[in-house]
């Protein structure tokens, strides 16, 4: 087994749409790291439990994917990025990094992508209530940025993940607030 001081775990969440993918491709390239992205590993190694029959999509077995991961990136080297709104759920990394974005552009990309209503309302609503950023910060608490992409290219959004990656610079969490967005939302209607 390598030596866990020769590695940097990140993860890279956030709601669906956000830019991580995106973003963690650009920043795998710069720095050449390793990335893995949540989904694809998932798949790979047939860990979704069953599909949720409301919401159509597939339940992932949080505890054996972080054991997977972990057997995946034991002989690995260097940076190692796990991509995916989930990521933040396994518990062993050096940095979170929580992508957010203002909910009106969010629901343009989901939409976009075809989501369903009730997904895009449920991603948006989760989005407007800091649901991964309060995940991530449970469980990693000082070890947690966050970086709002909404006015940012995906170069601007890599440019500082890197930077903290490298200690650069920090981003702590509780600076993006979109609880406002939902307020609105519920008084219109």
């Amino acid at each position: 087994m390598m030596n866990k001081s020769k590695q940097k775990i990140v993860f890279i969440t956030g709601t669906p749409g956000v830019g991580k993918s995106s973003a963690s491709c650009f920043v795998q390239k710069e720095i050449s790291g390793h990335l893995l992205n949540v989904n694809d590993l998932a798949e790979t190694k047939n860990l979704f439990q069953e599909k949720d029959p409301r919401r159509a999509y597939k339940i992932l077995d949080i505890a054996t994917f972080c054991e997977e991961f972990k057997a995946e990136t034991s002989d690995l080297s260097g940076i190692i990025i796990l991509e995916g709104h989930l990521s933040h759920l396994c518990s062993e990394c050096d940095l979170v990094i929580v992508l957010r974005l203002n909910p009106e552009i969010l629901k343009l990309r989901l939409e976009k992508r075809k989501y369903e209503a009730l997904k895009i309302q449920e991603n948006l609503e989760a989005e407007a209530l800091d649901v991964c950023l309060q995940e991530a910060y449970a469980l990693h608490r000082e070890k947690v940025h966050e970086i709002d992409t909404t006015d940012l290219t995906i170069r601007e959004i890599s440019d500082k993940i890197i930077k903290v990656i490298k200690g650069l610079e920090k981003f702590p969490p509780g600076n993006v607030d979109y609880l406002n967005w939902l307020i609105k939302k519920s008084y219109k209607g």
